[in-house]
């Protein structure tokens, strides 16, 4: 009996090498006990002796089975973990696939801009009024001296939602004047902001800028925010220029928007640290139309002592407005800078937008004029418009540069 113990086990050891008969080996091993019993009892054997063997091989045998199935369960999970590494390394284009994306959100307009094709807003006017009957057939587009290799669209600005950014300059030289500049301000957004989709916001600077009201589509609210603006400082104009074109650029839009920032300024900045053409630049990248208001206020003249920073402050808030597609007004008073921004309400409801794709583009960063005429029954109208636009690569970027499309920006001046 020793012996076919010793053989059970060595047996039961050596079936650890192949865990798949492990549970039929077992099993006709207890038959094979039983068989032992019928044979050693024949040859005399006590029958308790005879017993107490069955039961020394039957708990063998129980111990090996639960043992057994024990290390198949380990040994299958180890396949388990090990198979799909092994099947991986035989396809090595399966280990770095993604999990699928997950549905977009129902309800919502995914947009593409396309890195050639180009969106420019413009005005159209006759003896100083505004038009605002023009169609497609009305005007003429040239880019780089060429026409266009197709014009993808054509649309009035009263059919684009408003958001309108009015920059205050709160030095300490305006306090005299302030009052009346907020009280323009508040009546402006009354003015323009006449629909549910319309926001506007508000910002002052002097040493630095800061907004007083975020977006929001209330005129009240927006007037609330102009009332907290305090006066005192220098002034940081161009920082707050690229800080509101980088406030318009960086809301999430679902649909086109007509971005417009109105400065009021006298344009002589003396604090900050963006220069002239970032301030530009930044208002370009991000397609902001900016109307500045001087607060030059009456007529100096070559003699008078304040006759070159007055001049040289009309002609920084020119540029900014040229440059980017707006205008320079310059009220006479203070008392008529209500009526300078009533003009700008105005000409805001009728501006148009014409897309298109240009001719021969490459995106090399060469700049690529824009020439944009209209003419209606036998009459050629005025047109204000950006001068045109870098074709930047992506490499040559800024790092808060926020309108690449695919793979090259469109910057204009």
């Amino acid at each position: 009996m020793r012996v076919f113990q010793q053989e059970f086990v060595s047996q039961s050891f050596l079936r650890l090498t192949n865990p798949f008969l492990t549970i039929q080996q077992v099993l006709s091993k207890g038959t094979m006990s039983a068989h032992c019993r019928y044979v050693l009892g024949v040859r005399g054997h006590s029958a308790r002796w005879i017993m107490e063997t069955h039961r020394s091989v039957c708990a063998v045998g129980r111990t090996l089975i639960g043992e057994s199935l024990c290390l198949v369960f380990v040994l299958f999970a180890a396949l388990g973990m090990i198979c799909p590494v092994a099947k991986a390394q035989d396809c090595p284009q399966c280990v770095a696939s993604d999990p699928p994306e997950p549905p977009l959100p129902t309800g919502l307009w995914l947009m593409t801009t396309h890195v050639n094709e180009v969106n420019v807003l413009f005005i159209a006017a006759h003896k100083g009024a505004s038009l605002s009957d023009l169609s497609r057939d009305d005007i003429l587009v040239r880019d780089d001296n060429k026409p266009p290799a197709a014009v993808l669209g054509f649309r009035t600005e009263h059919e684009l939602a408003l958001r309108v950014g009015v920059a205050i300059d709160t030095s300490s030289s305006v306090t005299s004047r302030f009052r009346f500049e907020q009280a323009a301000a508040s009546a402006f957004f009354h003015q323009v902001l006449n629909r549910q989709s319309d926001l506007g916001f508000v910002i002052g600077f002097e040493n630095y800028p800061t907004v007083t009201q975020d977006f929001v589509g209330d005129p009240n609210l927006l007037s609330q925010g102009v009332q907290r603006l305090k006066v005192g400082g220098g002034t940081a104009l161009y920082d707050a220029v690229r800080t509101a074109c980088q406030k318009m650029v960086h809301r999430e839009e679902h649909d086109s928007v007509a971005r417009v920032l109105v400065v009021l300024s006298d344009g002589q900045s003396n604090a900050g640290e963006v220069t002239l053409e970032r301030a530009i630049d930044a208002a370009q990248e991000a397609d902001v139309i900016i109307y500045t208001i001087s607060t030059n206020y009456g007529s100096a003249r070559p003699d008078d002592p304040t006759w070159d920073n007055v001049h040289a402050g009309d002609n920084n808030l020119r540029k900014l407005a040229e440059q980017s597609g707006g205008r320079m007004l310059r009220p006479q008073s203070p008392s008529e800078v209500a009526k300078a921004f009533a003009k700008i309400g105005e000409e805001l409801r009728s501006r148009y937008s014409v897309s298109y794709k240009p001719a021969d583009f490459t995106p090399d960063g060469h700049y690529r004029r824009i020439k944009i005429e209209a003419h209606k029954l036998g009459e050629k109208f005025e047109i204000r418009a950006r001068k045109g636009y870098f074709a930047r690569s992506v490499s040559s970027l800024s790092a808060d540069s926020s309108t690449v499309a695919g793979g090259a920006i469109l910057a204009s001046r």
